[in-house]
Parts: C-alpha cells; structure tokens; sequence
C-alpha cells in the first residue's frame, strides 16, 4: 500500500527551511554590521583577514576571539596588535606583539562573555595591525550575536539550526515523491520544469547562498541575497496560495 503525503507538506517545509536559513543570514550580517557602525572612525584602513569571530553565543557562555598571523616573507616579522572589545560601561583595550618565523603563523586568541555585551545584544571587536613588513596598518571588525539560549551553546544552536535548514529543504524536494504511480511520477518530472518549480529553486539556491554569505561574514552579499530571497518569498507564497 502507498504512502500518500499531503500535498501542502512539503510547501510548508520548504518555506520552514528557507525562513531558518534566511533568520541566520541576516543575524550574521546583522551583527558584523554593528560590528562594523560601532568602530567607524572614517580611517579606511586596508581591510585585515585574520580575525576570527563566533556568529552566536549564548549568554551563559564564554567563547573565543581569535587573530591568526602569517610570515610569507623571508625574514622574521614580529606585528603589533590593538584590540577594542565593546562593554556596556567602557570597552576593553588588548594589545601586544608575535614574533612569526618565515613561512610559519602564529595564533593570538581572547576570551568574551556577556561582561563585553553592547546595544542589547552584540559582542562587537576590532583589531588594528600595525604597519609591518611592507604592510600598511590594516584593520578588522566583527559582530557576535548574544542570545539567552540557557546552557545550549551558540555554535551548538547554530549548527542545529543549519542542518534543520537544510533537512527541511532536502524533504520537501524528496516527499513529493513518495507513494506516486507511474503516472503520478511522470507528472511530477514534467512540472519539475513549470516556472513555479523554477521560482522555488530559485529560492532555495538564493536563501541558501544568504546563509553561506552570512557565516562567511560577508554581511553585504548576506543583505542583498536576503533582499533577493525576500522577493521570491513572496512570490512563491502567492504561487502556492493559487494551487
């Protein structure tokens, strides 16, 4: 005996996982972008690519700031460093110096909490390289986001809410197919191609790629890709109401 699904199943896991995906995207760009606001001082340094920061926290944690340095010269560097951690009184000011051999890298790592908590609920960071090596002073920023999530762990919560994401996707494209007759089945590869198809692959490509940007930290691709998804979101949901 077949298996029939409900038809509207699959609809609405699609459009669960595409909005999980799309709430990362934006809380990732959300927070480099306060990130970003909070140091502006209007320098323009050259950007810096080494800090490494966690997208979510919860408020019970500590989690782990880092800096990575690479020597690809010949000769020994040794790179001065200031860090500036946000603070609901005063932030925190960090400096120091690494001696990094020739083509070796090196490691500096801080810890947060929700002490370093500002504007409700980002931990904000910058770092400042100072010049080195041929190298102009360089500069870096990024957002974390702090959420009461109890003892859960942020990256735990992240990783859940990434695969959940993805899971739903994944079935609402493998459901349809289940428990359908021959006949049944060579509908479903005709309207596969029906512009309505289209539309929600196009959409599930672009929130994923939102996603992808967003934990990537490229807070600007994440924005416009959310735009993007956004549109097709609602156009889908009129597509879907039609049926």
């Amino acid at each position: 005996m077949r298996t029939r699904i409900p038809r509207v199943l699959p609809q609405v896991l699609f459009f669960v996982g595409v909005g999980i995906a799309l709430a990362i995207a934006v809380a990732s760009a959300w927070a480099d972008y306060e990130g970003m606001s909070y140091f502006a001082t209007g320098a323009g340094y050259e950007p810096y690519s080494g800090l490494h920061c966690p997208i979510l926290l919860s408020r019970s944690e500590t989690g782990t700031v880092s800096t990575t340095f690479e020597n690809t010269d010949s000769e020994d560097i040794e790179p001065y460093y200031a860090v500036e951690i946000s603070g609901v009184t005063a932030s925190r000011q960090l400096e120091g110096h690494v001696l990094i051999h020739p083509g070796s890298s090196q490691d500096v790592a801080w810890t947060v909490d929700a002490g370093d908590v500002d504007l409700g609920y980002f931990i904000l960071v910058k770092e400042d390289v100072l010049p080195s090596a041929g190298y102009r002073t360089r500069e870096a920023t990024c957002g974390i986001l702090m959420l009461p999530l109890g003892r859960l762990g942020g990256e735990s919560v992240l990783l859940g809410a990434v695969l959940v994401s993805m899971l739903c996707i994944l079935a609402a494209v493998i459901l349809p197919a289940i428990g359908l007759s021959p006949s049944e089945a060579a509908r479903l590869d005709r309207e596969a191609s029906s512009n309505r198809q289209r539309l929600y692959q196009s959409l599930g490509v672009s929130s994923g790629l939102a996603l992808l940007s967003g934990l990537a930290g490229w807070w600007v691709a994440a924005v416009i890709l959310f735009i993007i998804s956004l549109f097709l979101v609602v156009i889908s949901l009129r597509a879907a109401e039609s049926d």
